[in-house]
């Protein structure tokens, strides 16, 4: 039903894809790897910010339109693109598998599986049975709900073959736009999907709820701290993070 995720990874960052790699064996129960199971994109490096705050962001804004464009390559009906920092929590072991199912049974064109809802908009039940379909959205209190508003995160969101093309040439638009243009001109990969169902309020866009996949305490290749910057320093304090998620899973950021 859903073609093989669409992972984003720096090559550099080998840490985080065999974290990232246990993390989806851990999801599914199974062994996962690279090209059998997922998909690997490899972010372009800039060191022009053409725009955007930083290079980093470019880049990967970049990296989430090659995802975009590979799912319409592959000739996907539905793709679960992530990023590698991805984590998958109480609610998806709970009930991954009813929330994907329901995404067979509903129109949608794009759908978050995981986002931090730092304005706190974003809705805290799931939506009624659906118009047409033959199940409820709800399985068992998680489910997904219609949504327009603003939350955090491109770190795990499905997209629909149907919306494929306007999601590129938006996210082509944002690459190449006029910095200063709030809905259309350079911005971080979540705020695109924001502005891309502002500008389009016929299309559909889900969140899952409660929300299943957070994001791992992990050093950002898009903003990095001041400690992060230094080599020594900030290799040692990559290895501290990941035992402090290993001692305290309850670190991950879901909301």
């Amino acid at each position: 039903v859903f073609a093989r995720p669409i992972l984003i990874n720096l090559p550099e960052r080998t840490e985080r894809l065999a974290d990232s790699l246990a993390e989806l064996g851990r999801a599914t129960g199974r062994p996962v790897e690279v090209d059998r199971d997922v998909h690997l994109i490899r972010p372009r490096r800039f060191t022009d910010a053409g725009g955007f705050t930083n290079p980093g962001y470019r880049s990967n804004l970049d990296a989430h339109l090659q995802a975009a464009r590979l799912a319409r390559d592959g000739g996907h009906e539905r793709v679960l693109v992530l990023e590698d920092d991805v984590a998958f929590g109480p609610v998806w072991v709970a009930w991954g598998t009813g929330l994907v199912e329901q995404l067979t049974d509903r129109p949608w064109d794009l759908a978050n599986l995981g986002y931090l809802d730092e304005w706190g908009e974003a809705p805290t039940t799931p939506d009624g049975a659906v118009p047409g379909s033959q199940s409820p959205s709800l399985v068992d209190g998680a489910g997904w709900a219609r949504f327009s508003g603003r939350v955090n995160g491109a770190h795990a969101y499905f997209l629909h073959r149907r919306v494929l093309d306007d999601w590129i040439d938006h996210l082509e638009t944002v690459l190449h736009g006029e910095p200063g243009d709030d809905l259309r001109g350079p911005m971080p990969s979540d705020g695109a999907i924001n502005t891309f169902f502002w500008i389009n309020p016929d299309r559909i866009r889900l969140l899952a709820t409660p929300n299943p996949a957070g994001t791992r305490p992990t050093r950002s290749d898009i903003a990095p701290g001041s400690l992060d910057r230094l080599p020594v320093i900030g290799r040692l304090a990559e290895v501290a993070r990941r035992w402090y998620r290993r001692l305290r899973p309850q670190a991950i950021n879901y909301r």
